[in-house]
């Protein structure tokens, strides 16, 4: 998986041998899980752009918070690669090399972890202070709909189950017809398709089941087959990145402009928004969060009319019997 420049290892632990041994060795979570292929090569590239900013032997230990935050500012102005990236882009960059260095930390050679302490152990990664967090509107998704089918066939089926299951772009491409229970009316998301490696067992939406046995009907297909094979490869899914291009060529066929700084995951935010007035251990289970700081922080948005109920809120009238509470003094 890794590159040329990522293989071999010279005795002495420098950034780029970090990152080597990180690639080739820290494959799995703390949990056991195995790391998404996708999430290794993040962490490639993320070791590339260090390695070419730092220099590829320079000594984990020298990387201060002081030199991370000249990276920081280095890589959000495009003098990293050429390209200028948000907060939470470089955030994710920190976050890896964080990790890799605890992974050192607890590796041990010669009775002795190949990396003697974790530099940035104390390092607050930056955070976005306005991160765009943008929802799309109902109306909206009915144009697209309008002329998904334009697009292509399998559109409007991706766009209905990203609208009414809340699930990751991601999980919903990697689905089979395994998956889908239409006897007992669930959906399995499977742990190799999960941000956090976690299995879960929904039901189908009712908007989604006719949806789903139409789609079924039109592509005939049973067991561990895809929803949505690649139309060039129908051994592999479709990818994010062609998923990408069908909902760009929508909004343009549509002739609606398309949300400042998201896409798919637009239907994400939208889907968790409209439950907020639902219990969050269930919204946070069906929509496939592992915890519900995360589905309350960064998913649910307020909205005006949930702020005009909360500003216009009442106090229900006391009922006949309850008694007036009676203040008293603390000198009483």
């Amino acid at each position: 998986m890794a590159t040329e420049r990522w293989r071999g290892r010279p005795k002495r632990l420098t950034l780029g041998t970090l990152f080597r041994r990180f690639l080739a060795e820290g494959r799995y979570l703390p949990d056991g899980s195995l790391k998404t292929e996708a999430y290794l090569r993040h962490c490639e590239r993320t070791g590339t752009y260090l390695a070419d900013f730092f220099g590829e032997r320079t000594d984990p230990l020298d990387l201060t918070s002081h030199r991370i935050g000249e990276y920081v500012r280095a890589r959000k102005s495009g003098k990293v690669n050429g390209h200028e990236v948000g907060t939470n882009c470089v955030k994710q960059e920190v976050m890896i090399l964080k990790a890799a260095m605890n992974w050192a930390c607890g590796v041990f050679e010669g009775g002795k972890p190949i990396l003697a302490r974790n530099p940035l152990e104390k390092y607050k990664v930056p955070r976005e202070k306005n991160p765009k967090r943008p929802l799309i509107a109902e109306e909206t998704i009915d144009r697209l709909l309008d002329v998904a089918d334009d697009v292509h066939p399998f559109l409007a089926v991706v766009m209905n189950l990203a609208r009414h299951t809340g699930r990751r772009l991601s999980a919903i491409l990697g689905l089979t017809w395994d998956d889908i229970d239409f006897d007992q009316g669930t959906i399995r998301w499977r742990a190799e398709l999960d941000k956090k490696r976690k299995q879960w067992t929904t039901p189908i939406p009712k908007k989604s089941l006719a949806v789903l046995r139409a789609h079924r009907a039109a592509h005939p297909s049973i067991g561990a087959t895809l929803l949505f094979p690649h139309p060039r490869n129908r051994r592999v899914t479709v990818t994010r990145h062609l998923a990408a291009w069908w909902l760009k060529r929508a909004f343009q066929l549509a002739k609606v402009e398309q949300p400042d700084g998201s896409l798919w995951h637009t239907f994400r935010r939208l889907w968790a928004t409209e439950r907020k007035h639902l219990p969050v251990k269930d919204v946070a289970a069906a929509g496939g969060w592992s915890d519900t700081s995360t589905l309350v922080q960064c998913y649910q948005q307020p909205d005006p009319d949930t702020m005009r109920d909360v500003v216009d809120y009442e106090r229900p009238p006391r009922r006949s019997h309850e008694q007036p509470r009676v203040a008293i003094s603390r000198n009483a």
